[in-house]
């Protein structure tokens, strides 16, 4: 019998999609549990957080509006990854949006988070903007 540690993931790789099945399953704890307590970092042309927790809270509240996450192509250099997503969202029609997500993982956890998608119907929706 195989213990609880022989399921955790431990490439880079390994660890970021688990961290996008988590997302995708709208499993927060999971999602934060792959994240650094220290120096963490998210960026995408929608928000910016320096803090893993603060990222959470957010998604505890944009998640719900994802429906499907895609994995298109992945490209590996050691601890940064590159993901080419399709993520299919639904607010008041559903969408599909090409995203691509730019990771580090250090020590085993995700340091730095960075999307780069057209924001510009998310824009339009966000209350001051």
């Amino acid at each position: 019998m195989q213990g609880i540690e022989a399921m955790e993931p431990r490439t880079p790789l390994e660890i970021v999609d688990a961290y996008l099945e988590a997302i995708a399953k709208h499993d927060l704890g999971r999602a934060r549990a792959l994240l650094s307590d220290i120096g963490f970092e998210y960026l995408s042309p929608i928000n910016r957080f320096a803090s893993a927790d603060e990222f959470i809270a957010y998604m505890e509240l944009a998640s719900p509006i994802v429906q499907r996450v895609v994995t298109r192509k992945v490209f590996v250099d050691g601890d940064e990854l590159c993901h080419f997503l399709q993520v299919t969202s639904q607010i008041s029609e559903k969408r599909s949006t090409a995203v691509a997500q730019w990771s580090q993982v250090t020590a085993g956890k995700i340091t730095r988070l960075e999307l780069v998608f057209d924001a510009h119907e998310y824009k339009s929706l966000l209350v001051g903007e």
